[in-house]
């Protein structure tokens, strides 16, 4: 599989599904919970897309999984460097697009 996603994507997409497991909350019934296609939550959790959170998305999330925002994210930051991450990223997918 081609890497999609940074470090810090890949550690708030679980800190999602950790607390949406948490909770009993399937991806389908969370997608509606926050007003989107049903399978939203699940594209992003399988990780064969290149979808990830926006901060807009985060709130609500937040809200329906009553918690803070922050709590999706790490305590202080992730040690990789996710610019570089990006960058290798985007790289990879524009060579892939010739």
């Amino acid at each position: 599989m081609i890497k999609n996603l940074t470090s810090i994507d890949l550690f708030i997409i679980d800190a999602v599904k950790k607390r949406r497991e948490a909770l009993n909350i399937t991806p389908n019934k969370l997608s509606v919970m926050i007003g989107l296609n049903r399978n939203f939550i699940y594209r992003i959790e399988t990780l064969e897309y290149k979808e990830k959170y926006t901060p807009h998305q985060l709130n609500e999330i937040a809200k329906v999984l009553d918690c803070s925002i922050a709590d999706f994210y790490p305590p202080r930051y992730v040690e990789e460097n996710c610019i570089e991450e990006y960058h290798e990223i985007r790289e990879r997918r524009q060579e892939l697009n010739k």
